[in-house]
């Protein structure tokens, strides 16, 4: 058998290459998902007068529900976790906007 090669058949070949695209599409997506997380978090830490903070925070807020809410949309992230992402961001952003 050593010498033997094995028949892979045209439909399972284009599957695979499908599959790759498919990876990669969902890796990119992913990744935008948690810059726009780790983005918004950085800033939530950063020591700056509160009404400062909400002007970079709420931008920062919309874009993370946007990336979050497409992943979810495009069954990347499972559309409870998106929400419950979204939410425990959110609650941080306005704690941020009250606490000083």
């Amino acid at each position: 058998m050593a010498g033997k090669k094995t028949v892979r058949h045209k439909s399972a070949l284009k599957a695979a290459r499908q599959a790759l695209k498919r990876q990669a599409r969902n890796r990119a997506a992913l990744s935008q998902v948690k810059t726009a997380v780790k983005n918004l978090k950085s800033a939530l830490g950063t020591k700056v007068s509160a009404t400062e903070k909400q002007k970079t925070l709420v931008p920062l807020l919309n874009q993370a529900q946007k990336v979050l809410m497409s992943a979810a949309q495009k069954k990347i992230i499972k559309r409870e976790t998106a929400s419950r992402k979204i939410a425990r961001l959110s609650q941080a952003v306005h704690r941020a906007g009250q606490a000083q």
